[in-house]
């Protein structure tokens, strides 16, 4: 089945293969960069992003010594913000505790943080072209059709099944090639709906076609509950200045800005929301004008949050009373990183 699998997989591959900047590199450095910023992005998303990444921090060094901010502000609209921390944290390490050098072995790698098995597998077997074989979400896709596993995918028991399988089928004299058209086959072929199964290179053997159930597989176990979440950000401003926060629990958003926010367990109108302590603290006294926003939304993994916007228009700024907040101009907002809910609601709104 090897052989069978990966000689139509390289064939169909010579034909078809995505141009992409960070294919053929021996550089673990970029090889790291580019699957931390396109774990849970899009190809086409994450492209711009790690050509941007790769001029500004081309090796590194450049990276350890970034200021956090503004690396925060270059992931600006990539989502999942952990990845940026931790390839900041790693980057550090990497510098200053192994000399500048990735390990070149899976139980150094997986040391270092945000690297974990699939990330340590892909350094492996692209930078270093060790045997490694490499498991997304497309290598479940395909090899869930391909041998109709009806484990859940995202269990332990599926994950081991799925990741035995891919091991079996490694070209192991040319991992990074067998790996990277793996990849390009789940995106442009064994895609999630409507795979192009007559231009599939394996369908006479793949066991979802032959039943005509490619879209049962792959299977996945019961999704988490998800939680819903109202944010209410309170933009106070002097109509040149405005309050800025940072997040820094360990919640969503960690290291981004905000407006003063007050959270509440349901929907609430500002008659209600004034009601709460914690806008009382705010010392919001007689401001000059109210603003209110529609309600913008946010769909998270398993979050959901329904945000709304209120400009408070005060006559000295400086007597709100908000812990740990800045002074900011308008002109200076573009220099901030926000989450996308915000983003949203500044590139709507002319008032600044």
């Amino acid at each position: 089945m090897q052989k069978y699998f990966t000689q139509k997989l390289f064939r169909w591959y010579n034909l078809n293969k995505r141009n992409l900047p960070w294919l053929g590199s021996n550089n673990p450095y970029l090889v790291w960069l580019s699957e931390v910023i396109l774990q849970q992005t899009r190809v086409e998303q994450g492209l711009d992003y790690f050509l941007k990444f790769k001029k500004k921090y081309p090796n590194v060094k450049k990276l350890a010594n970034a200021n956090a901010d503004e690396l925060m502000k270059m992931w600006e609209g990539l989502g999942y913000y952990s990845r940026a921390r931790n390839m900041h944290s790693t980057a550090k390490v990497v510098d200053t505790e192994l000399n500048g050098v990735f390990p070149s072995n899976y139980n150094d790698l997986i040391k270092l943080k945000g690297i974990g098995k699939y990330t340590a597998h892909a350094i492996l077997a692209y930078a270093f072209k060790k045997p490694f074989a490499v498991v997304d979400g497309n290598v479940l896709r395909i090899l869930a059709r391909f041998y109709g596993i009806h484990e859940a995918v995202d269990s332990p028991v599926g994950k081991t099944i799925i990741q035995a399988k891919a091991d079996s089928l490694l070209d192991k004299t040319a991992p990074d090639l067998f790996n990277q058209a793996m990849m390009d086959f789940g995106a442009l072929v064994c895609k999630p709906k409507s795979p192009d199964c007559g231009n599939c290179p394996v369908n006479t053997k793949c066991i979802a076609f032959k039943e005509e159930q490619q879209a049962y597989y792959p299977i996945k176990a019961k999704k988490i509950k998800q939680k819903i979440r109202y944010f209410h950000f309170f933009i106070i401003t002097d109509t040149r200045n405005v309050l800025l926060t940072q997040r820094t629990e360990k919640d969503i958003w960690k290291n981004l800005f905000q407006f003063p926010l007050i959270t509440t367990e349901k929907t609430a109108d500002l008659i209600t929301i004034a009601s709460m302590l914690e806008y009382k603290a705010l010392n919001l006294i007689n401001p000059v004008s109210i603003i209110e926003s529609d309600i913008y939304k946010q769909q998270l993994t398993h979050q959901k949050l329904f945000c709304k916007f209120y400009i408070f228009e005060v006559d000295n700024i400086e007597k709100i009373v908000v812990p740990g907040a800045l002074i900011v101009s308008f002109g200076q907002l573009k220099k901030y990183a926000f989450p996308g809910v915000i983003r949203d609601f500044l590139k709507n709104n002319d008032y600044f």
